[in-house]
Formats: C-alpha cells, sequence, structure tokens
C-alpha cells in the first residue's frame, strides 16, 4: 500500500481474532467513485467520533487496486459468512451495488442494520418477478434508511414495503474531502511577508524529478521574476537539495533552519519531519503534484482544490486518477503531457487570472457532493447511536 493511501485511510485490522470494542462501520462499495466517497464519509465520521472503527470491502467486479480494500465474491459464499462472523459489523454502508446481490440476503441473516446509499435498485419484470420480489421484500427488512440516485429508485424501494420517512433522494455521489488543519497566525504573517509574490508549491517532489522541477522554476522564472518556490522533497537528504539548489545558483532557505522564506528567498524547503501541506497549499496559487511524471505516487488533488490552490501535473496519475480526471473535466487542472512544455504552462498558469479560474474550478468539484457526503455522515452516526 502507498504512504498515500496510509495517509489518507485508517483501516480496521482484526487479524488477531478479537473485536474492536467501538463500534464498526462496514462500507461495501460497487465503483471507484464510491469507494472514494465511503474513504470521505468514514474518515469524516471519525473526526467526529473517534471510537468508530471501519473496514472497507468491493466486489470483483470493482476492479479496484488498492491494497487495503477486502474484495468479496457472490460466488463465494462461505467467505462472506466468515468475514461478516469476523467482523460483525454494527453498520453496513451499501453502495453503488445491487440489492439483489446474494451478500446483500446474508446482511439480513445477521441481523446487520444497512443504509443503502445510490444502491441498484431495478424492477425486475420477469416470469420471476413474483420470487424476486418476494426476496426483495426480505432483504429489505435489514434497511434502517435509503439515500437513493432518483425518485424512481425511491418508488421501487417503496413497491418493496420501505417506508417513505426511511428514505430520501440522495443526488450525485462523489467523494469529497477533509483538508488537513493549518496555524492560521503563522500563515497571515508568511502570507505579509511574501507580499503577493507569485509562488507555487511542488508537493511530494520524488527524486527522479528534483531537477525537472528546479530547471522548469528557473525558465518560468524569466515570465514572472519574483516567483517563489516551495518544495517538498519527501525522504530526500535537505542538505543534498541546498545544495542542488545552490548549484543552480538560487537563493535556498529552509524552513528547518530559517523558518519562513523571506523577500530574496528563490527556493524555500519544507521541513520533512513535519507534515504542513495544509500551509504550504494554503499559501502557493499553483501547487505541482510531484509524481506525475514518473513514480505516479501523486497526492490527492482535492486538497489543494478544497484549499484554493490551482492544480497543474503530469500524464502519471497514480491511485488518484479518478480524482484527477474529475478534476480536469471540469477545467480545474492543466495536464502537462510533457517535460518539455512544463516551464511554459508553468510560466502561463502563474497570471493570477489563471490561477484563478483553475482554482475556482476545483472549488466547484469539490463543493458538489459535500451535501450528500454530510447527509450520509449524519444518517450513519444516528444509526450507531450517536446524536440525535
Amino acid at each position: 500500500m502507498s504512504s498515500l493511501i496510509k495517509r489518507d485511510v485508517q483501516i480496521l485490522e482484526m487479524s488477531i481474532g478479537f473485536r474492536s470494542k467501538g463500534p464498526i462501520i462496514w462500507a461495501h462499495a460497487g465503483s471507484q467513485i464510491a469507494i472514494d466517497a465511503m474513504r470521505d464519509v468514514v474518515s469524516r465520521i471519525r473526526l467526529i467520533e473517534s471510537s468508530v472503527t471501519y473496514v472497507l470491502t468491493a466486489p470483483l467486479t470493482a476492479e479496484v487496486e488498492e491494497n487495503d480494500i477486502k474484495i468479496l465474491q457472490d460466488s463465494e459464499a462461505q467467505s462472506s459468512i466468515d468475514f461478516l462472523t469476523k467482523y460483525s459489523p454494527d453498520l453496513c454502508l451499501w453502495t453503488d451495488e445491487s440489492i439483489s446481490s446474494p451478500l446483500f440476503l446474508l446482511i439480513n441473516r445477521f441481523s446487520i442494520p444497512v443504509v443503502l446509499v445510490n444502491a441498484k435498485i431495478g424492477m425486475l419484470p420477469s416470469r420471476t418477478w413474483i420470487w424476486r420480489k418476494t426476496a426483495a421484500r426480505q432483504a429489505v427488512r435489514s434497511v434502517s434508511f435509503a439515500l437513493v440516485k432518483t425518485a424512481e429508485d425511491a418508488s421501487n424501494l417503496r413497491s418493496f414495503g420501505l417506508s417513505r420517512k426511511s428514505m430520501a433522494v440522495l443526488g450525485p455521489l462523489n467523494a469529497g474531502i477533509v483538508p488537513p488543519n493549518c496555524d492560521d497566525t503563522e500563515r497571515d504573517h508568511i502570507a505579509q511577508v511574501l507580499m503577493s509574490r507569485p509562488t507555487w508549491f511542488a508537493q511530494g517532489v520524488p527524486e527522479q524529478e528534483h531537477e525537472l522541477v528546479l530547471e522548469t522554476f528557473i525558465l518560468a522564472q524569466r515570465s514572472a521574476h519574483r516567483m517563489l518556490l516551495i518544495l517538498d522533497t519527501p525522504n530526500a537528504d535537505p542538505n543534498e537539495i541546498k545544495a542542488m539548489c545552490e548549484t543552480y545558483k538560487l537563493n535556498v532557505s529552509t524552513r528547518f533552519e530559517e523558518g519562513e522564506p523571506d523577500a530574496s528567498t528563490q527556493v524555500f524547503l519544507t521541513d520533512d519531519k513535519v507534515f504542513e501541506d495544509g500551509l504550504w497549499y494554503r499559501l502557493a496559487a499553483l501547487s505541482y503534484m510531484g509524481g506525475s511524471f514518473s513514480d505516479g505516487n501523486v497526492s490527492n488533488p482535492m486538497i489543494p482544490a478544497a484549499l484554493g490552490s490551482a492544480i497543474i501535473h503530469g500524464p502519471v496519475l497514480g491511485a488518484f486518477s479518478n480524482s484527477y480526471i474529475r478534476l480536469r473535466l471540469k477545467g480545474a487542472t492543466r495536464q502537462i503531457d510533457s517535460e518539455a512544455m512544463f516551464a511554459q504552462v508553468m510560466g502561463k498558469l502563474m497570471a493570477p487570472d489563471e490561477c484563478a479560474e483553475l482554482a475556482s474550478n476545483g472549488w466547484g468539484v469539490v463543493s458538489e457532493g459535500a451535501g450528500a457526503i454530510d447527509q450520509i455522515v449524519e444518517v450513519s452516526l444516528q444509526k450507531l447511536g450517536f446524536g440525535d
């Protein structure tokens, strides 16, 4: 599992055979979008109630690559029974999957309360309809609440016996983000020191891209001569990075020595031992997502989008490809397809109006699914016995 997924996700592990003392949420998601959304939901729930733990699963058809997702196949009933016996979840979030699944029918046997989230609820007109409807009525007995995609889905669920009071139309389901915090006083102070200098944050830059980023910065300075580069190089020797900057005749200062950039600083090195991305994204008009020209170990782009920083990246998108595509389709990122174009694009994008448009579009994407996510969080907490 990549360090990025470890950073964003806390996974329930009970391999030594005991059950967590707190409530357990089991989120079963049938698509990558649903998986991303459920990560967001459970992360927000844990911010409110830290005693809650969770496990994420998906069907084989979801074709997920993250190795923190347990695959449950409908064809392997005993495996599903073993899973439910081992984890004994207090609540199931059944997302973007059919309620006719054999796995879903098992839930009723184990008396697990279910919140349906955009579940697939089609009417099944055929010679088996009477039998299927009877099975569906039995299956929905475990449904505590249903957040459905359309009014038609709500109507179908009512025909299976679920009450109108136990459902709501959710609309589109998209993952949002819980952005990292920062010290607002320090942010305001550094912003005042920078005095509106054009600033870009190169986040999570691997060794293969060190020279690329520095050379791009030098060329881009021709379009914005007062530009500041905030450079984040995880696991690199800061003295080596500093020496490399000095080889390029760049004035460099560091978080771990000077503490903050001054008017003469061209490259400012972050402190790898302290996670302060929330501060740097807020200060930078533009952020480059490191790894997107090399190993693909790129960070979640929804974080800078939520913090008002415009986003650029290379062609290698890694585990968060779905989020990058969502943002790009809404004009919220700029993909640079070749290293040769990097500096040219950087120079153009440092214009305030260009950055502002990308950042505004990014905030729009982050906000799209906020209402739906908030509703799922609220319902889940209620079903677990927290809140009103």
